[in-house]
């Protein structure tokens, strides 16, 4: 069986390097460089911790750690253990935390309320806060990018034929079912498409006819540089912004940015066109009334990227209603914590092998 991959980011990295264990003919399209795109503008963050969990979710999470754990077997990848540190602004959100605290555990995920009076020893200033949910086996990925690269790397010594530099600008169907794709480079047969393309997901579903419950979300991001090493865990706020500390050889820099997952109908941004907002620059170091580490830090750079979001927060994984037309889209801010895992369900409906309740609860078809 062809097959071919449109995307070489995160998710489209660990399908090749996932279909390379099989005996299927694969190629993976990226039309710029592997893992620098939306991926590289990602915090690389591995994450457990959630805001009321599903049984069903945390399964999937863990999966896609396990399949971590293989990677890092195979390569020079070295996450950092900084833990996560969800932090409450109000009591309300306080009182959920505290029971998805419980809930955590429950699961077998170490995870801990932590009260207002104790946040300092995380390095927050605990004034305006109600408390916070730790879990600090979650880890970081100082370069998130070169997470893809592996993945790459591995499904390249599998067989993988992976081509950069070559976008793919349409899909061929023929009778209802794909039979090709055509790159600037010239048509290759294909009997699976799969569409790994993040933000640029939609566009490639709508060449085919596919038309799915999309929408993005900004994600802008401002690195900044303090006088001395930012130390903690990955803080995430109620009010969504979050501090990525310890990034660089010396620890002193911290990425602040801003997670927004809340599916809003209609709302499409064109990925090739975005910049940060002048005010989200110009807001970053206000951290540090509740981030004291962040004290007279400066900004050194600053980036955007878009997040594909989708109406339960759950991606869209499998086949479609194009026979041969696969995507796996719609990571809701997860692509970096659920990549091995996403690519398992391609693997296994491309394969024809599906979990049922995976399939189920990830299909196209669910919000029909």
């Amino acid at each position: 069986m062809n097959v071919v991959i449109v995307g070489g980011g995160i998710v489209g990295t660990a399908i090749a390097s996932r279909l390379g264990e099989t005996d299927h003919d694969v190629t993976l399209f990226e039309r710029a460089d592997i893992g620098r795109e939306t991926t590289a503008a990602s915090a690389g963050i591995v994450m457990r911790a959630a805001v009321e969990p599903e049984p069903f979710d945390l399964r999937l999470r863990s999966r896609a750690r396990s399949g971590y754990r293989d990677l890092l077997d195979s390569s020079s990848l070295d996450p950092e253990g900084l833990g996560v540190l969800y932090v409450a602004e109000t009591p309300t959100f306080a009182d959920r935390l505290a029971g998805s605290a419980t809930a955590l555990r429950e699961y077998g995920v170490d995870a801990s309320f932590v009260e207002a009076t104790e946040l300092a020893e995380y390095g927050i200033e605990p004034a305006r806060f109600a408390g916070a949910l730790y879990t600090p086996a979650d880890t970081v990925f100082d370069e998130p990018g070169a997470i893809a690269t592996a993945f790459a790397d591995r499904a390249r010594r599998n067989g993988v034929d992976v081509r950069t530099g070559v976008a793919v600008t349409n899909v061929e169907t023929t009778e209802g079912a794909v039979s090709g794709v055509v790159t600037d480079e010239g048509r290759v047969e294909a009997d699976r498409v799969v569409n790994a393309t993040g933000p640029w997901a939609p566009r490639l579903n709508e060449a085919v006819g596919v038309s799915l419950p999309l929408c993005h979300t900004k994600g802008p991001m401002v690195e900044l540089e303090a006088a001395e090493p930012i130390d903690g865990p990955v803080t995430i706020f109620e009010s969504n912004r979050y501090v990525r500390p310890g990034v660089g050889t010396d620890g002193t820099r911290a990425w602040i940015g801003e997670f927004l997952t809340t599916y809003v109908d209609g709302q499409q941004y064109d990925p090739d066109t975005l910049s940060v907002p002048d005010e989200f620059v110009a807001s970053a170091t206000e951290l540090a009334t509740d981030v004291p580490a962040l004290a007279d830090a400066t900004v050194v750079d600053s980036w955007i990227g878009l997040r594909t979001v989708t109406p339960d927060g759950r991606p869209i994984v499998g086949e479609t209603s194009v026979d041969g037309f696969v995507v796996a889209c719609g990571m809701t801010g997860h692509g970096i914590t659920l990549a091995p895992a996403v690519a398992d369900v391609v693997g296994e409906a491309i394969d024809g092998e599906p979990d049922p309740d995976i399939r189920d609860r990830l299909s196209p078809d669910r919000f029909s």
